[in-house]
C-alpha cells in the first residue's frame, strides 16, 4: 500500500511541474504483443509469449488511467522441473507521458489481480495449480505517433505478485510492441 500511494504521489508531482501541452484526445485503445518470463519463489518457470489489450483516459493533460488484461505464457521443459501454464493479469494503472513530440516516453504504476493455471512437474511428479493472486506493476515504453490518430512503440512491465503457495507466480516480466488508436 505505501509503494502505491507513494507512486500516487511522485506522478501527481511530475503531471504538476510539467509544462502546459495541449490535449490531442482523451484517450487509447491500445494492443500488446510480445514474450517474457514467469518466475516463482525459487527460479524460473519459463517463456513464453504475452498478448494483452488495453484502454486509457486522460485526466490531465499529461496523465491517464489505464485498464488492461495482459496474458503470459509459459513453458520450461528438458530437467528435473518442468513447467508450464498461463497467467492473465488484470489491472489499472496512472500513466505519465513526458513531451508533446511525435515520440514521447511514458512510465506507468498500478495494481493487477493475477490468475494462474498451470502444471509443474518435479521428478516426475505432476501437480496441477490454479491461483488467484494480486500485487502491484510497474512498467514504461515510448509511443511513437504514426499519422493523426495511430501509435506505436515498445513497451515493458514488471509484475509483483503475492502467490498462494511457492509454486505459483511470484514476478513476471514481458517486453512487446504496443499499436494504439487514439479517440
Amino acid at each position: 500500500m505505501r509503494t502505491l500511494v507513494w507512486s500516487v504521489i511522485v506522478l501527481a508531482g511530475l503531471a504538476a511541474g510539467a509544462e502546459a501541452q495541449t490535449l490531442e484526445r482523451r484517450g487509447t485503445v491500445a494492443g500488446i504483443a510480445g514474450g517474457g518470463r514467469t518466475w516463482d519463489d525459487e527460479g524460473s518457470l519459463g517463456t513464453g509469449a504475452v498478448v494483452g489489450g488495453r484502454v486509457d483516459w486522460k485526466f490531465l493533460e499529461s496523465v491517464s488511467l489505464e485498464a488492461s488484461v495482459d496474458v503470459l505464457s509459459h513453458d520450461r521443459s528438458g530437467g528435473a522441473f518442468e513447467a508450464e501454464g498461463r497467467t492473465a493479469f488484470i489491472g489499472a494503472s496512472l500513466l505519465k507521458r513526458f513531451g508533446a513530440a511525435a515520440a514521447r516516453p511514458y512510465v506507468l504504476v498500478g495494481y493487477h489481480l493475477a490468475q494462474h493455471s498451470g502444471s509443474t512437474t518435479f521428478l516426475g511428479e505432476r501437480r496441477d495449480r490454479d491461483s488467484t493472486g494480486h500485487g502491484f506493476h510497474f512498467g514504461g515504453g515510448v509511443m511513437v505517433r504514426i499519422g493523426e490518430r495511430f501509435e506505436l512503440g515498445p513497451e515493458a512491465r514488471f509484475y509483483m505478485i503475492k502467490p498462494d503457495t511457492d509454486s505459483d507466480p511470484a514476478l513476471a516480466y514481458w517486453i512487446g510492441v504496443r499499436f494504439g488508436v487514439q479517440f
